[in-house]
């Protein structure tokens, strides 16, 4: 088996997961990759609330920020609550517009500039 192009790593709470992704190099593929690792973590332990973590040097292209957001909705379990960090400030703004993809297909998740923020949201929300 090809080892995979990112590493993860979970932490557990009580109300959620925090999942810290990293690697090389961030795509589109590579995206749904973790995605789907993550979301099966979430099913597995009975979590409806997650906060991602990621560290890629490089940007992803807007059409596959977009197609992401599109992705994420047909692949994230019912009633999931996701928020997520990107340590790379710069794409900030590029997460934001997937947030908005996500939040216009009913899904329910936001990106922060801040662990502290994104925890203090993802607690505040109601199951």
């Amino acid at each position: 088996m090809q080892e995979k192009p990112y590493n993860i790593q979970f932490e557990y709470y009580e109300k959620y997961i925090v999942a810290l992704i990293s690697g090389e190099k961030d795509s589109l593929e590579v995206s749904l990759m973790f995605w789907k690792e993550i979301f099966n973590e979430c099913e597995a332990k009975k979590i409806k609330r997650v906060l991602i973590i990621e560290n890629f040097r490089n940007d992803i292209s807007a059409i596959d920020m977009y197609i992401l957001g599109e992705k994420l909705i047909e692949m994230a379990p019912k009633n999931m609550m996701a928020a997520f960090v990107d340590n790379q400030l710069q794409q900030l703004e590029m997460n934001k517009f997937t947030e908005t993809v996500i939040y216009n297909r009913g899904g329910k998740g936001k990106a922060f500039a801040s662990r502290k923020e994104a925890e203090k949201w993802l607690l505040e929300q109601e199951d």
